[in-house]
């Protein structure tokens, strides 16, 4: 490659790496729609339907057992053909443990969360 070209190359591909993507926190935020309930069985519930467009794909569920404390990835959940998720979360015998779901950025949307959950024994 002769000089100019160089130049040229070296040129283009610092605008491109200067035209990177919106950062998370300018994107829109996907609804997460998420409740905690208790089902006939008496189990706790955590369930929400991601909008728009997050069909079979995964929610990741984490916990953490105070607040000041790290967040756990628990499990993964698929949603169905319409963006719905449920599973089941649990509550310690003594203390409280706190629950968030989550849907990483993606398709043009920011990292999405839902509410914090707390879980405890009355």
């Amino acid at each position: 490659m002769r000089p100019s070209t160089l130049l040229v190359a070296a040129l283009l591909a610092a605008l491109v790496a200067g035209s990177s993507p919106a950062y998370s926190a300018d994107l829109p935020k996907r609804a997460m729609n998420d409740e905690v309930f208790r089902n006939a069985k008496g189990w706790l519930i955590f369930k929400g339907d991601v909008e728009p467009g997050w069909e079979h794909r995964n929610v990741q569920v984490y916990k953490r057992l105070c607040k000041g404390c790290e967040w756990k990835l628990v499990k993964k959940v698929e949603t169905d053909d319409q963006g719905r998720w449920r599973t089941r979360v649990y509550a310690p015998k003594t203390g409280s443990w706190y629950w968030k779901g989550l849907v990483p950025k993606a398709g043009g949307y920011g990292k999405s969360v839902t509410q914090t959950w707390r879980t405890f024994v009355q």
